[in-house]
Parts: structure tokens; sequence; C-alpha cells
């Protein structure tokens, strides 16, 4: 006599059981972007107020400035002197240059924002928000032209816009390449502006 065979139903996935450790991980990119922000902010300061020493590093002076500008741009919602060290060091170097290598400093110091959004994400789900939805279909339709333009100009909520970008998981190549044209832009402009007061001062 044969024994029916009773299938064994398998107990549904509860998902991950959150533990501390996991709660902890999910404020961490925050923790580490506001120790950059700390970290960075003072020392920046302290190399701005020393940028008129860059004349005698000679053509050393053009990776210090993509450093000093990459800590400037890393600090998140503080004012930073970038555009007036830019200024500064168009007054005696290639103005050319100091255009494209502070604007390739600054865009590399604007990941910081990036990779909060991009990893803060957990902290704050929101991809059944419709709303954030919509934002993503935007953002990946505009978003190189609107992160050009808005690099070019000035403005403190350019790290809320590096920060919606990685949240949204926006290509990082592309955000880097949107953010370093924009800031060679306005940095060109500006260290160009700063060349031409300096030679017509001295003219004068």
């Amino acid at each position: 006599m044969s024994s029916a065979v009773v299938p064994v139903t398998p107990a549904p996935d509860s998902g991950p059981i959150a533990t501390p450790w996991s709660r902890v991980q999910r404020w961490l990119p925050l923790a580490f972007s506001v120790g950059i922000t700390l970290a960075a902010a003072p020392l920046a300061v302290a190399i701005t107020q020393r940028t008129d020493e860059l004349a005698r590093y000679g053509i050393f002076a053009y990776p210090i400035l993509f450093v000093l500008q990459a800590l400037v741009s890393a600090t998140l919602f503080l004012p930073a002197p970038g555009v007036a060290v830019v200024a500064a060091v168009g007054t005696f170097l290639d103005p050319l240059w100091v255009g494209i290598v502070a604007g390739l400093g600054s865009a590399t110091g604007e990941l910081s924002g990036y990779l909060l959004g991009y990893y803060g994400r957990r902290a704050a789900p929101t991809d059944t928000s419709r709303l954030w939805r919509l934002a993503e279909r935007g953002f990946r339709r505009w978003g190189f032209v609107a992160l050009i333009v808005l690099a070019m100009i000035p403005n403190p909520v350019f790290d809320a816009l590096g920060i919606l970008a990685g949240g949204l998981r926006y290509p990082l190549g592309r955000f880097w390449l949107s953010t370093a044209l924009g800031k060679i832009l306005k940095f060109c402009g500006i260290s160009y502006l700063s060349w031409l007061f300096s030679m017509w001062m001295r003219v004068g």
C-alpha cells in the first residue's frame, strides 16, 4: 500500500531582517559626506589664503590648482572660494589652462554630492513615488543640458542637483562630463576676465 506524498509548501520569504548594523549602513553615506565637508572646508580655506604662492611652483601649480578646486567643490552646501581662487590664479598663470584644470578639479569634487545621492537613496527610498518617477524621466531627458547650464552659473543649488542625479542613478560618466564642461566654460570666462583686468591695471 503506497503512502501519498504530501508536497511541502515553502515558507514565504519575509525579506531581509533589519539589524542595528543595517540601520547604521543607511546613514553612513550622509555621515561620510558631512565628514568630507568638515575636513575639506578648513583645508581649502587655508590653501586659498596662499594662492599667490602658486606662481613659484611653475607648471606644478596646475596640479595643485586641480586638488584645491576638488577640495573646495567637495564641501556640501557651504560657500566655497572656488571662483575667487580662479580669479586670483588667472592673473599670473595661463587663463585657458587655469579654466580647464579648475573645471576638471571642480567637477571631480562635485562627485561627493552625487555619491551621497547614489548610496544614500536607501535612507529614504522613493522608488514608488510618482513625483520621483517623473523627476527621473525628466532628468534622463534634459539632465545633461541642465547640468552644463547650472554648472556655468555660480549657485549654491548645484550640490542638491548632484544629490538628485545620484539618487536617480544618472550615469556617473555623463554627470562628470556635463559638470566638467559647464565648470570649464565658467572658469575660463572668469580667468580671462581676471587676466584682462590685471593687464589693464598694469597699463593704467
